[in-house]
């Protein structure tokens, strides 16, 4: 699949394609959040789990966790979520619970300690990422990698992860959720065939949606689904009610994914117009949003060109601001393009999103190219892949 499904083309800099894949292994491919401070307690309110975990789906790994110590998943809180195919290091923080050993396949428990608050998302510093990519021309990708570590800066796309690496499905959820359509939804959920091994029963209920007779077929791994399928023989017709029947913050991805979709459709198209800032951009500079025109233009853009702030694209909620100027046509058509509102995003059972602005253009630290590995920092929210695919020049999803 390319990355033109989930809005992705252009890139910043003019490079020759390296080509290349990750996680050959998974070991090939690490992350670690890091914090700031953590005022670290041996006994207080909130336990704090620090997990090494090696190819554990987020979600997965934490209902696993929630199961493992008795509580629900909804009481277990985190500062972000983390690819499936990596070495992980991140942090479980949940209140009201005292530690107690607990074991599960291909996870070590590096730390426990506690604090007074839990964990909340984008609560780190940074995340710390150290990538060893295959079948590249290691010349190419020394090159690239150098190139792309004098810029400093590369789109700020959401990456696949967002959406799916293997079957990228999530945004497509969220659509239908969005537009109502919860019987779609559900068709997409269950049974969208992507490029796992399951692809062969997903489309038999994709092609005939028989929650009977797709139940026999589906196996146990895939215990979302048949969640959802359970719910539609029991509640024949209740395609809202089976979608409820999902982890609040999966539903929750569905919706912010939709949005990353439709910012990934303006960033790409904004590439193509002007890499630079232009009249009627809204600029974000530590935190304070500046409307541009004709006479702070020169001086933004200077600023702009010292990494001293980033333009920004729209990640549509019912409480948003377009931009002005060309942007505003680019993000206004996009939206058009998709046939929703604003207002569409005010939504039922918890799940209203106020959209936000979000940078154009991603800021790197500490890079380091070596032969066919980089490393790298990157703030929260910020995807390697979108490092990655401005060094590799590849637009199949499944390299990343």
């Amino acid at each position: 699949m390319n990355f033109s499904e989930v809005g992705i083309y252009g890139y910043y800099l003019d490079l020759t394609p390296a080509g290349g894949k990750l996680r050959k292994e998974s070991e090939d491919f690490y992350v670690e959040e890091q914090f700031d401070s953590l005022k670290k307690k041996e006994d207080g309110n909130v336990l704090v789990l620090k997990l090494k975990a090696k190819n554990w789906e987020h979600n997965r790994l934490l209902r696993f966790v929630a199961r493992s110590n008795h509580v629900s998943p909804r009481r277990i809180l985190f500062a972000g979520t983390k690819d499936r195919r990596s070495v992980k290091i991140q942090y479980f923080s949940i209140p009201g619970l005292k530690y107690k050993e607990f074991h599960l396949d291909d996870v070590e428990i590096l730390e426990h300690f506690y604090l007074d608050a839990p964990l909340t998302i984008g609560s780190h510093k940074q995340n710390l990422f150290a990538i060893r990519v295959s079948d590249t021309d290691s010349g190419a990708f020394l090159s690239n990698c150098m190139k792309v570590a004098e810029s400093g800066m590369v789109p700020n796309f959401y990456g696949p992860q967002r959406f799916g690496a293997m079957r990228p499905v999530t945004h497509l959820v969220g659509k239908e959720i969005v537009k109502g359509n919860y019987e779609e939804a559900v068709r997409i959920f269950v049974g969208y065939p992507g490029e796992d091994r399951f692809a062969g029963i997903r489309k038999e209920y994709y092609d005939n949606p028989d929650p009977e007779s797709a139940l026999k077929n589906f196996p146990e791994s895939l215990d979302l689904e048949r969640n959802v399928l359970e719910h539609l023989i029991r509640e024949k017709g209740d395609y809202s009610g089976a979608i409820k029947r999902l982890p609040e913050n999966l539903v929750s991805m569905f919706i912010h994914a939709y949005q990353g979709y439709i910012f990934n459709r303006i960033l790409s198209a904004r590439l193509e117009v002007n890499k630079s800032l232009m009249q009627g951009d809204i600029f974000r500079r530590n935190g304070e949003f500046i409307k541009i025109n004709i006479l702070n233009l020169e001086k933004m853009n200077a600023l702009f060109l010292k990494r001293g702030g980033s333009p920004t694209g729209l990640v549509i909620g019912y409480d948003t601001e377009f931009a002005g100027g060309k942007m505003g046509e680019i993000e206004n058509e996009v939206v058009f393009q998709e046939g929703v509102k604003p207002t569409d995003f005010k939504l039922p059972f918890g799940l209203s999103s106020k959209g936000e602005r979000r940078d154009f253009y991603l800021k790197f630290t500490n890079m380091e190219c070596s032969g066919e590995t980089v490393k790298f920092s990157l703030p929260p929210g910020g995807y390697a892949t979108s490092v990655l695919r401005e060094i590799m020049r590849v637009d199949e999803m499944a390299n990343y």
